[in-house]
């Protein structure tokens, strides 16, 4: 049966973005705020190999980011892994409906993650309680969502700037010292393996390029390009910072700072700390906005395939955004808040994101299997057979990357998969009805 016209009105989303926007989301989102703190705690374990620590983080972003290509530009669709996962295991919906679930969890944990981290920054210079500036900046940031996409890109591409900025200013710093890029010469390569595990999460944001697929004017050109430019772009940016900040201060003492950037760059220029406290304020709003801009896409998605209730995937008249998946992973974000731990929430962040690089790396290979003869204007190199390589790579050293998430973090999780189940039961009966 062919979808009525009003179905058809709330099916489409308005394609607006450039490979230009594209980039700035990707290169904004995986910036973010991590690398403000991470880059402290992961100098004291890799010493002067941190920039090795980075280069090894960014080639495991690297080889799930393949598998987002191929699957983005052979499969475009809002909510990509849950897409995905419905087309490789089609006669196990409660795979791709809990996944969908898990990932709308880690979304939504990940906007309250950074708005919790912007009420900390934020109250280094205005006295305003944590929870009241979070809970603004997740309002003012899925009003930018509600209002439209192009309006909100134009916001990234300003808060991505600035918080470029940032980073040139400590590699400004550490260009002063004459051993900047001695530890390129003297590596050893002792502590930058367990270091990756840790500066790997700063690596994370590229994969919500792919939920915005339907609203890409070009996809099949676009999407590849932006997640490799914006892997690369960040890959140089924290390999020279990390050089810069082990010259300016000893690495020990960058992993004893709560602001280790403001730490290194305070050695040249004494009154510098104040500006990276502000831009780290505007990086994390910028992180905040994207996620939910993404969370929102996945919410929709589900919502047009009958997943959740179809008011999901409601737009927004005249504006043709999906307000009702906006305003409901607003809700969840909120609910958040109130946890508070900083690394509480983005560990379980993290966990949800790696469970979703498993999905896309998994589906691409069964779907190697079950459509071979599937169109596919990007394809991951390397195969033996119909076996691709780079993603059985991918999944072996997520897996050991997931070694290193604490055991409550695990509990939590099975918490929201249990969740997830009675959702998922609930679903059933509520579709039978």
């Amino acid at each position: 049966m062919q979808p009525s016209r009003e179905e058809q009105a709330v099916i489409k989303l308005k394609p607006v973005l450039g490979p230009v926007q594209l980039v700035f989301y990707g290169v904004g989102v995986i910036v973010g705020a991590g690398v403000y703190s991470v880059i402290g705690s992961a100098a004291g374990i890799a010493q002067q190999n941190l920039w090795l620590s980075f280069v090894i983080g960014a080639v495991v972003a690297l080889l799930t980011g393949f598998s987002y290509a191929e699957m983005t530009t052979s499969f475009p669709s809002a909510g990509v892994e849950y897409q995905y996962l419905r087309r490789a295991l089609p006669q196990f919906a409660f795979v791709s409906f809990g996944a969908g679930l898990v990932i709308l969890v880690g979304g939504a944990t990940a906007a309250a993650t950074v708005a919790v981290a912007f009420g900390g920054y934020l109250r280094t210079f205005a006295d305003i309680p944590i929870w009241l500036s979070a809970s603004a900046l997740l309002a003012v940031c899925t009003a930018l969502n509600i209002w439209g996409l192009r309006e909100s890109s134009w916001a990234n591409i300003l808060f991505t700037a600035v918080e470029v900025t940032g980073l040139i200013l400590v590699i400004a710093a550490g260009s002063t010292k004459s051993d900047l890029f001695k530890p390129l010469l003297t590596t050893t390569g002792d502590g930058a393996l367990p270091a990756a595990a840790t500066v790997f999460f700063v690596y994370l944001g590229f994969e919500k390029i792919a939920n915005m697929t339907e609203e890409v004017r070009n996809p099949s050109r676009d999407i590849p390009g932006a997640i490799f430019l914006s892997i690369a772009v960040t890959t140089m940016l924290y390999v020279l910072v990390s050089l810069a900040v082990t010259s300016l201060a000893p690495p020990d003492e960058l992993a004893r700072s709560e602001a280790p950037l403001a730490l290194a760059i305070e050695s040249v220029w004494p009154r510098a700390g104040n500006v990276l406290g502000a831009i780290a304020i505007l990086s994390t709003a910028n992180t905040a906005l994207i996620s939910l801009i993404a969370d929102s896409r996945l919410a929709y998605s589900m919502g047009r395939d009958n997943q959740i209730p179809r008011v999901f995937a409601s737009l927004l008249p005249d504006r043709d955004t999906p307000w009702v998946a906006a305003t409901f992973i607003f809700a969840m974000s909120e609910l958040l808040i109130p946890i508070g731990n900083v690394k509480i929430l983005a560990e379980l962040s993290s966990l949800t994101a790696l469970l979703a690089f498993l999905a896309v790396n998994f589906a691409l290979i069964i779907l190697r299997y079950r459509l071979p003869d599937h169109e596919r204007p990007f394809r991951v190199p390397f195969a033996v057979g119909r076996m691709p390589v780079i993603p059985v790579v991918a999944i072996v050293s997520i897996f050991l990357l997931m070694v290193n998430i604490d055991w409550e973090i695990y509990l939590a999780g099975c918490g929201v998969i249990l969740l997830t189940w009675l959702a998922y039961l609930i679903q059933q009966q509520w579709r039978h009805c």
